[in-house]
């Protein structure tokens, strides 16, 4: 069995969910509340240990109500949590308000206290995942184990991560990320100006590149061409832990030695169901479930 090693931060999500855009200087009154783990290496993690990989995550709780329940639904699902440090005054929480009308969330993040810490590592990784969030050991990591196939989830361009995006084999980024690194819009009927930002994120990373747009789909380029595949029909209810899902998924798909095409429908797939429900990392859907809708089509 491949062994996947997922980098970067562990958050604790408060999701409430609203019926119409907020305004400011109003009183919203809440009657329910959906709260578990959040992050993006940590909901790539539970995806993982949930498909059946052997699952390590390296990142940093607190020692507090929020980093405990964080560990123990990461151990019940059966990812190894020995490389985790627990440390800091807080646990990183998340309050999520999620517009039911739309499908869209807006998140406030209070992140945990960045002190330097030293990490431990595996003794053998096949996949690795990071998330930007822990630079050191994301670059640490990727320098013991050169032949691990690697992904960054990259969703904010922040040009101290230059040297990590670099190293890794996958870059794949979001929308908002490739404008904010390249300064051009996403045109996905316009050859020439997919053409540009490719040719401009290569700058980056000159292996493989994916850009997800949102309901558009995504856009990824292989042997030269850059193509297109559109986004699967769902219901959404909530966006939130999407991104996060989307890039498990596909470290799940390179630990099978899945062709990047068939990695890229399951990713997208499993991406799509997710939003159909409440919540991040609880609307994780099984993978029978995924290879279903899939086969449907």
């Amino acid at each position: 069995m491949k062994k996947v090693c997922c980098v970067g931060q562990s958050v604790y999500d408060m999701t409430y969910p609203v019926y119409e855009d907020v305004v400011e200087n109003k009183k919203y009154r809440i009657t329910e509340k959906f709260e578990c783990m959040g992050g993006p290496a940590t909901n790539a993690a539970y995806l993982n240990a949930k498909w059946g990989n052997e699952t390590c995550i390296i990142s940093r709780v607190s020692d507090d109500l929020y980093g405990k329940k964080i560990i123990a639904g990461l151990r019940e699902i059966g990812v190894n949590t020995e490389f985790m440090k627990i440390c800091g005054q807080a646990t990183s929480v998340s309050v999520i308000i999620s517009n039911l009308s739309n499908g869209k969330r807006t998140i406030f993040n209070c992140p945990a206290n960045k002190e330097d810490i030293n990490f431990q590592y595996p003794n053998d990784v096949d996949v690795i995942l990071v998330d930007g969030h822990e630079l050191k050991a994301s670059l640490e990591i990727l320098d013991i184990f050169p032949n691990a196939k690697s992904i960054i989830d990259a969703g904010t361009y922040k040009p101290e991560l230059k040297e990590l995006i670099s190293k890794v084999d996958y870059l794949i980024c979001s929308e908002d990320f490739a404008k904010q690194y390249t300064n051009l819009e996403i045109h996905p009927n316009d050859r020439d100006s997919i053409a540009l930002v490719f040719e401009t994120l290569k700058k980056l990373n000159d292996k493989y590149i994916v850009v997800t747009i949102g309901e558009r789909g995504l856009l990824y380029e292989k042997d030269g061409v850059i193509n297109h595949i559109k986004a699967f029909e769902c219901q959404p209810l909530d966006t939130t832990g999407a991104g996060d899902i989307f890039h498990g998924a596909f470290a799940y798909c390179l630990a099978k030695d899945y062709t990047l095409e068939k990695s890229l429908k399951i990713s997208s797939m499993t991406s799509a169901i997710s939003v159909e429900t409440m919540g991040g990392q609880v609307s994780i859907p099984q993978l029978e479930k995924v290879i279903k809708r899939i086969e449907e089509l």
